[in-house]
């Protein structure tokens, strides 16, 4: 009888799906693009869904200029909804009365030091500044609206 030898490897993953990646992009998307640090959930998953692709961000600042987002339905991407998971046990985000996310101290001091090195997440860095402050959470809640 045959005898089967198996040897663990590491899977590798794809850097956009890693834990790290996607809590500094949400870290970024909430102090960049949330009003004190602030956000809904909708909102977050709604920036990290114009970070995949730089015609949903170019979409999004067209939205933020003009003040009307018009926009299809994007996704919840779970490995944001992980990496929110993690920031949260980790205390570098809270939970806000309303559902939303907030920055915490922590949080804003790794943010800071994310910001503070160009070589890092250049691209997200950009396009979120891109957009800046100016989708606000009602222009969100319209939106999502829509997809009734």
């Amino acid at each position: 009888m045959a005898h089967l030898k198996f040897t663990r490897r590491p899977i590798p993953v794809l850097s956009e799906l890693r834990p790290v990646y996607k809590i500094a992009q949400a870290l970024l998307i909430l102090h960049i693009t949330g009003h004190g640090g602030k956000s809904s959930l909708v909102k977050i998953h709604l920036m990290n869904w114009a970070l995949k692709r730089p015609e949903r961000a170019l979409a999004l600042r067209s939205g933020a200029e003009s003040g009307q987002l018009h926009l299809p339905i994007w996704g919840f991407d779970p490995a944001m909804a992980i990496a929110l998971n993690l920031a949260f046990q980790d205390e570098l985000i809270t939970q806000t009365t309303t559902g939303g996310f907030a920055l915490s101290t922590a949080g804003l001091a790794y943010v800071k030091l994310i910001l503070a090195d160009d070589s890092i997440l250049s691209e997200e860095k950009a396009a979120l500044h891109s957009i800046g402050k100016k989708i606000t959470e009602k222009m969100v809640t319209s939106v999502s609206k829509e997809w009734d």
